[in-house]
């Protein structure tokens, strides 16, 4: 092995030791697939032979590409997600602050809050409860 390859398992235990100590409690199915992937990746790192074997069983040139193509895919995906979420937390947002303006300007105007409400969601109007 050389020294590269020495450097990045380094990299890959203090990583996968860092998550584990912090993500531990928290989502164990995600820290689980990181220590798998990890692993993996660090057999990678040790072997690399293997991978081109694994590459040319499957018609992929080299094995470095055999890694390459799944983790780009991953990526695309894992961005594309990303930002839907971000959208979606935006959208989240907008309508919080909405209701926190209209809640405000209620208590600014005076009216009580449930004489602007609108019918509940099933038609029916609501009953006074002063």
């Amino acid at each position: 092995m050389t020294f590269a390859s020495y450097l990045l398992l380094g990299l890959c235990a203090v990583l996968v030791v860092y998550d584990w100590a912090n993500l531990r409690g928290k989502n164990r199915r995600a820290v689980l697939f990181e220590v798998a992937v990890f692993v993996a990746g660090a057999f990678f790192i040790a072997f690399p032979g293997r991978a081109t074997d694994l590459a040319h069983m499957v018609g992929i040139g080299r094995g470095v590409d055999f890694l390459l193509y799944p983790i780009v895919i991953w990526l695309v995906r894992e961005s594309l997600l990303t930002r839907r979420r971000r959208l979606q937390d935006e959208e989240r947002l907008t309508e919080l602050a909405r209701a926190v303006a209209v809640i405000e300007a209620r208590a600014v105007d005076g009216t009580r809050p449930h004489e602007a409400e609108p019918p509940s969601r099933d038609g029916k109007t609501r009953p006074d409860s002063v």
